[in-house]
């Protein structure tokens, strides 16, 4: 799939993202000569994607919608 429709679809998929984020996905999972997803790819992305927002929702927050990370939280959600 072409990187805009990675976009609608990951939409579809329940994820709200901006465009730097976007185009962060589509620089990690897409073929960088014609920036193409293949499936593979794709369900590997909204995988990390759900993971990630599970995370964070996980984490102690004050409020604020922000997360207060130490570094081995931090090195975790990254790594992971």
């Amino acid at each position: 799939m072409s990187s805009n429709e990675m976009r609608v679809a990951v939409e579809e998929a329940g994820f709200q993202l901006n465009n730097q984020l976007s185009q962060i996905i589509v620089a990690r999972y897409s073929d960088m000569e014609n920036l193409v997803l293949d499936f593979d790819n794709f369900v590997s992305c909204l995988i990390r994607l759900e993971a990630i927002f599970k995370m964070f929702y996980a984490l102690p927050k004050d409020g604020d919608g922000f997360i207060e990370l130490g570094l081995n939280q931090w090195l975790t959600l990254v790594m992971g």
